[in-house]
């Protein structure tokens, strides 16, 4: 794996982000606003940034793009709909359960059978139809309804993260099942449902994104009173170990798929490059513990001390070693 690959795959990502800018401008945007307007409510303006910024920018351009390039082919145009429809669910699932307070049976209604759900609140309403227009135009119905489960059943799981006496050994098969099925899921929208070996690939690649943004968010998920293996913590070395060996995992899958080794060493480039941000967080974390001498307690500690500052040079060039290293574990 040569630079030239690095240099390559980082291009290609790019390409992809201005093609889903125009059509977040074209679709996407327009999209939120007819919903608002049919619907009689208004999206935050923070989950506006969140959708145009992330899920329906990140989502489709980074990861569905590759996934994409991996089976040698583009993301057609109702893929990227169907993706960038999914990138709106995200977030609007969050607030039926942390807003709309709905009940487990009601959620369970608008993830499996939408159209019997009479919704009464503006998200509730938009996942009822985004939901409804995605399994009646996903083209492996199925595959998409499994994905949908795993995502509502492992929701249910993380409010556990919520109570203080959880265990890391609770923790763990949490945070690798939120992450891998929440990248799954993603993939299932396409127009190819993910085989064995796809599966397992993303599976772990999710769970190893998840394990990043709990490392690169201990403050606010303490702020919101989620407890996770990064916020939980005894040694940070042995958390850095743990992250090693899923990167490990996470490579070797990825390199049993049954495509061109210049796809693979692509796709890996382009998910490290999201993913090494992490280790640049742990290590801050190491050289906390090691100041103070003990075991960090996080409860504890300002702000400043958790919050990782990814504009500081020493860590834009930490974070740049991690992603050229990452790929070729």
């Amino acid at each position: 794996m040569n630079v030239f690959t690095y240099l390559m795959a980082l291009a290609k990502v790019r390409y992809e982000i201005g093609v889903q800018k125009k059509f977040n401008q074209r679709f996407l945007l327009p999209y939120l606003r007819e919903l608002e307007e049919k619907y009689g409510g208004k999206f935050p303006s923070e989950q506006v940034k969140k959708i145009l910024n992330y899920y329906g920018l990140f989502i489709p351009s980074v990861l569905c793009a590759s996934y994409k390039r991996l089976y040698g082919k583009k993301l057609t145009e109702e893929e990227r709909r169907r993706v960038s429809l999914f990138g709106i669910l995200t977030p609007v699932g969050d607030d039926l359960f942390d807003i709309d307070k709905l009940d487990v049976e009601s959620i369970r209604l608008i993830t499996y059978t939408p159209e019997s759900y009479h919704a009464t609140t503006f998200s509730s309403n938009v996942a009822k139809e985004i939901q409804s227009y995605l399994l009646n135009h996903v083209p492996v119905r199925d595959a998409y309804l499994q994905a949908s489960r795993n995502v509502f059943e492992i929701q249910l799981e993380t409010i556990k993260q919520t109570n203080p006496t959880i265990t890391r050994a609770e923790i763990e098969p949490i945070t690798w099942a939120k992450g891998g099925y929440s990248v799954i899921i993603y993939h299932q929208t396409m127009n190819e449902t993910a085989s064995p070996e796809m599966y397992a690939a993303l599976f772990n690649i999710g769970a190893l994104m998840q394990f990043d943004n709990d490392c690169f968010d201990i403050y606010k998920d303490i702020q919101d009173g989620i407890f996770t293996l990064a916020s939980r913590c005894p040694d940070y070395r042995k958390i850095k170990k743990l992250y090693l060996e899923r990167v490990v995992e996470a490579n070797r899958s990825v390199r049993n798929l049954p495509y061109p080794q210049s796809r693979k060493n692509e796709f890996l480039v382009i998910m490290h490059a999201i993913i090494s941000q992490g280790l640049v967080a742990i290590d801050q974390m190491i050289k906390l513990q090691d100041t103070i001498g003990k075991p960090v307690d996080c409860l504890q500690q300002p702000r400043k001390a958790l919050i990782t500052d990814m504009q500081k040079i020493p860590n834009i060039i930490r974070w740049m070693k991690y992603a050229y290293m990452l790929p070729k574990m």
